[in-house]
């Protein structure tokens, strides 16, 4: 009995096996697929497909680091990202004889070059905040100890990016059953837009210790009530950035053995991390008074030398051939 279960098992193998239409996919030369199935050598293999277009939807959470609103005052709302990209993919291949011909097998190397752009929004707020400057020097070069009041601060960044993908992946197209790749490369990114939101007030005084006086309401000292905070926010944003990129993902290819159909299309699910290797800010001068935790008229998130670190996961569609 189990060897007659063993002998179904091998022949449906077999059957399954030969129904796959081979084209230009077999390891010596060219097969003519209008061949009936049984006279398929057993032989034959399917060869990992040399080029494909990958068409690529992702979906980001950024962080922005070493900014000032990582200060325990401001509060921070999860970023959001989004990213579409089109990538050209090709497989290693290397040469080898088998049976006096020489032919062509994958390796499990492939490199990557695509074209894309991305989407990346961040926001900081917070409802009160206080600090005070002692033995600050004013425009008179008068020492004074200046006192800050913030109200209802927040803060929106939105960047766009034209970014073109490099990098190598680690793995093969299985185009009749599901594999797994590893990717690691760069990216270089294009700022093409920015969009800034900002709005708070504050009201500032000076305490002249000297003269036992408190001056409110002088705009040549800086000296406010219920002023805006922002206007026409400074910010430093980098045009150009490189950033490194890791990811892993699963390939579920659209293949069918009953309708002998090798995959074209393949599915992608994937996840990994994106960081910017360069800053998309450089660090500015303190504004209005020197020193402060909260920058006025500055964008506090972009106002430092600041990077983004991203975890992300993606979706996307190969076409193989």
């Amino acid at each position: 009995m189990k060897h007659l279960v063993c002998i179904l098992v091998f022949l449906c193998s077999v059957t399954m096996y030969a129904q796959i239409e081979v084209g230009n996919n077999l390891v010596s030369g060219k097969v003519d697929t209008t061949r009936s199935i049984q006279n398929i050598s057993l032989k034959s293999r399917v060869k990992v497909p040399v080029n494909a277009m990958v068409f690529n939807f992702g979906y980001q959470v950024p962080w922005i680091t070493n900014a000032p609103t990582k200060a325990n005052f401001w509060n921070n709302k999860v970023g959001v990202g989004v990213d579409f990209s089109i990538d050209y993919r090709r497989q290693f291949q290397k040469k080898t004889i088998e049976k006096d011909e020489i032919i062509s097998l994958p390796t499990s190397l492939a490199f990557g070059i695509g074209i894309g752009i991305s989407f990346i929004q961040k926001t900081s707020y917070f409802e009160n905040f206080a600090e005070t400057l002692t033995n600050y020097v004013d425009k008179d070069n008068d020492l004074c100890n200046v006192m800050l009041n913030y109200k209802d601060v927040k803060e929106s960044v939105s960047l766009t990016y034209l970014d073109i993908p490099l990098y190598l992946e680690i793995g093969k197209l299985g185009r009749i059953k599901p594999s797994v790749c590893f990717k690691l490369g760069v990216k270089a990114s294009v700022l093409v837009g920015k969009r800034f939101t900002t709005e708070g007030t504050y009201t500032a005084t000076g305490y002249y210790p000297k003269e036992e006086v408190t001056l409110h309401n002088i705009p040549v000292l800086g000296y406010y009530t219920n002023a805006k905070c922002y206007d026409s926010p400074e910010q430093s944003v980098a045009p150009f950035v490189l950033w490194g990129m890791a990811s892993v993902g699963v390939n579920i290819p659209f293949s069918s053995f009953e309708k002998n159909r090798i995959a074209k299309w393949i599915l992608r699910l994937s996840a990994g991390v994106d960081y910017s290797l360069t800053p998309i800010s450089k660090a500015m001068n303190d504004a209005y008074f020197r020193g402060t935790e909260f920058r006025l008229n500055q964008v506090n998130m972009l106002s430092n030398t600041s990077r983004i670190f991203a975890a992300r996961v993606s979706v996307g569609v190969v076409y193989c051939w």
